[in-house]
């Protein structure tokens, strides 16, 4: 005869207790060997990249891709929210004087904050340190002459004027005077989504290593917060390739692209960027090529003033069809309206962020972008 064993809420407690500390023990365990071996070994950072990673995207991308909204800005929102909660109940809790249910909860935001870094390194963290993206392309990335950087430069300028007349433009009034001080041109966001995933594709079929599942970039729905963090796209452990909105047209194309280079393991934004940037030309569509073009061509003039001086950079400016001249002026006047001091202190956290991820450049590694676009400039003139 068996015995009935009453429900014992202490005993029920305990071993609740015991699957909190063996799972926390196992998301460091896992989280802790999958860094130190990425750290040590670039060849197990590949391999996981190549294999395990895209794996990863092929499935639990394609399934988050299913959902029409981004679950990042979600889980950003519920987390917040969260936040909110947590800090309402240790007040309640200590009022009450319950050291233990204050215990209790700290150990289960504890189980939570250990869930999102294992989810981090699983989707991000071990893609840090993988080959770059140059292994690949073959691309020699070395220290060029400022003759070399001027050349760059104006045959930047030259493809991105030889692309203007097709380009479909909108006048933006000014916010101050109700002048027209510029012009953008016209892209539908679905359409630019879809042309950014082709254009991933078809480079796909020039750098074996970028082929494979992309899912469509989303949009943020409150792409106007990202606006004040300086922020125009982001890809999460969610493994989802997020984009602001808000962001002048010609910025999203190459945007999208950026964070659709992440789904491939390429975590550095300097080699995001440059990714962005060939699949943007090679694309079939116009607008794309124009957003890319203008983008790196942004980071050659600023690289062009700070090596060659203010004389030469005005006079390559000077030689920019005036639709360039009033992107970049609506541009630079979009994002004046946000920098405020919440951009700053967003600015000095993706600093961290890029630091603590293998980028000991912080910010600064997106400005070797020219130097991935220096080298293929060479490498289509030799």
């Amino acid at each position: 005869m068996t015995e009935h064993k009453k429900f014992s809420l202490k005993s029920f407690f305990t071993r609740k207790k015991i699957f909190y500390c063996i799972y926390m023990l196992l998301l460091l365990v896992i989280t802790g060997s999958l860094n130190i071996a990425a750290r040590k070994s670039t060849a197990f950072a590949e391999w996981y990249s190549t294999h395990i990673y895209k794996f990863l995207v092929t499935t639990v991308g394609r399934l988050v891709g299913f959902l029409p909204f981004s679950l990042y800005e979600l889980l950003i929102i519920l987390g917040i929210s969260l936040l909110f909660w947590i800090i309402f109940r240790i007040v309640y809790l200590i009022i009450k004087k319950r050291a233990k249910r204050i215990l209790t909860l700290f150990a289960g935001v504890l189980a939570l904050l250990l869930t999102v870094l294992t989810l981090f390194t699983l989707n991000c963290g071990v893609n840090y340190h993988r080959r770059p993206f140059s292994y690949y392309s073959g691309l020699t990335v070395a220290r060029q002459s400022t003759d070399v950087l001027t050349s760059l430069c104006q045959s930047l300028i030259a493809e991105a004027n030889a692309l203007v007349p097709y380009i479909d433009t909108i006048e933006v009034p000014d916010d101050e005077d109700g002048t027209h001080y510029g012009s953008i041109f016209s892209l539908d966001n679905t359409d630019t989504v879809v042309e950014a995933v082709k254009a991933m594709n078809n480079l796909g079929t020039i750098y074996p290593v970028l082929n494979g599942y992309y899912p469509k970039a989303k949009p943020v729905l409150f792409s106007k917060v990202m606006s004040y963090e300086f922020i125009t796209g982001v890809y999460s452990f969610t493994i989802e390739a997020n984009y602001n909105n808000d962001v002048p047209d010609y910025v999203k194309a190459d945007t999208i692209c950026h964070e659709l280079s992440h789904l491939r393991g390429f975590m550095r934004e300097d080699e995001a960027g440059f990714i962005a940037y060939l699949a943007c030309i090679h694309s079939d569509n116009v607008n794309l090529k124009y957003s890319g073009i203008l983008n790196a061509l942004s980071y050659v003039l600023n690289s062009v003033y700070s090596n060659c001086g203010a004389a030469v950079y005005t006079e390559l400016y000077k030689s920019m069809d005036i639709q360039l001249m009033r992107d970049y002026l609506y541009d630079s006047r979009y994002w004046d309206k946000y920098r405020t001091p919440v951009a700053e202190v967003a600015d000095a956290v993706n600093n961290a962020y890029l630091v603590a991820n293998a980028q000991t450049d912080g910010v600064k590694s997106y400005g070797r972008m020219v130097d991935l676009l220096l080298a293929y400039y060479i490498s289509q003139h030799n």
